[in-house]
């Protein structure tokens, strides 16, 4: 099973997206291959969940924190949701991105891990995973 933290300033949409992806991966029966959880960043920190999950979803407004947090957890892939997803994605899409940026970190190194073209989360347009979005072109 694949864990996917996401992780907002105070946890508050955070807690929303996750209970929400949740669902989402619950409704479309692939449940049992994702769990999404979120930790609040401000309060705490993430750093007693880090080492339980595969790869840690920064919302976009930590996109300043993703070198930092990189630096101090080297062996986990960090990865800043582009803001135009935030709201939008299934969670097959968050899915889709977080093992797609697995595999990119692994062959890369590169963390925080960004697709080619999404070095800027804001200045992303696609509205659904960057596997889709690669297929339609």
């Amino acid at each position: 099973m694949l864990r996917i933290m996401v992780t907002c300033g105070g946890g508050f949409s955070s807690s929303a997206l996750v209970t929400h992806l949740n669902n989402d991966a619950k409704e479309k029966g692939f449940a049992d291959e994702v769990e999404f959880v979120y930790k609040p960043f401000d309060f705490g920190g993430i750093g007693g969940l880090v080492n339980e999950v595969d790869i840690v979803m920064l919302c976009p407004h930590l996109a300043h924190n993703a070198k930092d947090l990189a630096a101090k957890y080297p062996n986990k892939p960090f990865y800043v949701i582009p803001t135009r997803l935030y709201g939008l994605m299934s969670a097959e899409d968050f899915y889709e991105d977080a093992q797609d940026a697995i595999a990119g970190w692994k062959e890369t190194g590169m963390n925080p891990f960004h697709f080619e073209g999404e070095q800027t989360a804001i200045r992303v347009m696609r509205t659904v995973s960057h596997r889709k979005a690669m297929a339609k072109k």
